[in-house]
């Protein structure tokens, strides 16, 4: 299989009817000289058709030479109907498989597809250009396939090393530091410190990356109804716990009954990030961080304020804008790039803007949804 995008193309053609096998190769060969009169090749050329009568032989050469593309006929002299997908399937998974359909078999095409093949062609309609176009879209499919089933595999990788290995060594750097506080010598008792803040920010990233990679891979994003002031007050009182600091939270803009929004369970990511980034970015002694949140009928608002630095504008457009997400001067890191693409899964939209006299306001804003739904 040597395939690329504009590459000569070779065609595994199982048909045993060797007058329907000679049609299909006239078809492509005429559809192919009509196209390229002057010598100039399509998205793909089919340079070699390999026909065989036989789904056994078929199987023999998918696995010795594999091809480009199969174009399988259900109806042969050693298996009928759709366990000839199947086993052409099972025997190549990465090749991609074309059908040969009679007429009136358009649901058997379907199942085809929902067994495997990429595609169905019907007999009695198909033309040269039509079967060329059939076999470039199958090809590209499955090559897209591949390379999503390659990513996943390489997420699953990373994802392992960053939630085992990585996090297991970074907590034993936390126990073996806090059983050297009660014994080092006072002059060692900066560097501990710092060593044992470095190695919690180090569990924080872990953690963190562990969840973009959840989002990168679609894991734990599928939508369900979320009580958005429990998430909130969830985030807020691990905050809380963890900094040992008072967050101020106004709920006087929302009626007591819950606030339902179409998220996931991953929400609570979205506000505890953005409330540490609120207080990781403070030079204040004692950052302050004031959560309002509002709703009218079809959403719902939670804004939080704090009296840090505060953002340059330039930067604020970088933030807002989502094809700047990896730019370096965003100064987007690993969490807010977490944030944004949460809430990009939930139709969400964060804005960032100024508090007054001081400091950075972000909103964010998701779609509101009945309780009463199913």
């Amino acid at each position: 299989m040597t395939t690329t995008a504009t590459a000569g193309v070779e065609l595994l053609l199982v048909e045993d009817r060797d007058a329907d096998a000679r049609f299909v190769e006239r078809l492509i060969h005429e559809h192919q000289s009509a196209r390229d009169p002057d010598g100039e090749r399509g998205p793909i050329e089919v340079v070699d058709v390999v026909h065989v009568n036989r789904l056994a032989d078929g199987l023999e050469r998918v696995r010795t030479t594999a091809p480009d593309v199969v174009l399988l006929d259900l109806m042969l002299p050693d298996s009928r109907g759709l366990e000839t997908v199947d086993r052409m399937v099972a025997h190549a998974p990465n090749v991609p498989v074309v059908v040969l359909t009679g007429q009136n078999e358009t649901s058997v095409g379907v199942e085809a597809i929902q067994r495997g093949a990429q595609d169905y062609l019907n007999k009695g309609t198909a033309t040269g250009e039509l079967i060329v176009r059939t076999l470039r879209y199958a090809i590209e499919r499955a090559r897209h396939q591949r390379t999503l089933v390659d990513r996943n595999h390489r997420l699953a990788l990373l994802n392992q090393i960053v939630r085992q290995d990585i996090r297991n060594d970074v907590s034993m750097i936390v126990g073996l530091g806090d059983q050297l506080r009660t014994r080092a010598d006072p002059a060692d008792e900066d560097a501990i410190e710092a060593l044992l803040e470095a190695a919690h920010h180090a569990v924080d990233l872990t953690d963190t990356a562990a969840e973009v990679i959840d989002v990168i891979a679609g894991d734990d994003l599928e939508r369900e109804p979320c009580d958005l002031l429990a998430v909130l007050e969830s985030a807020v009182a691990r905050l809380r716990r963890d900094r040992n600091l008072e967050i101020d939270v106004d709920r006087s803009g929302v009626e007591d009954e819950p606030i339902i929004v179409s998220a996931s369970p991953m929400l609570e990511s979205v506000f505890t990030h953005l409330l540490e980034n609120a207080v990781d970015h403070s030079d204040r002694a004692t950052p302050r961080v004031a959560v309002t949140t509002a709703a009218t009928a079809d959403r719902a608002t939670v804004e939080i304020a704090d009296d840090g630095v505060g953002i340059p504008d330039a930067q604020k457009e970088l933030l807002a804008d989502p094809d700047a997400r990896l730019d370096s001067r965003s100064g987007m890191g690993v969490g807010l790039y977490l944030v944004t693409n949460l809430l990009e899964a939930f139709d969400g939209r964060l804005e960032i803007g100024d508090n007054y006299p001081r400091g950075a306001r972000v909103t964010v804003t998701l779609s509101r949804i009945s309780d009463r739904e199913p």
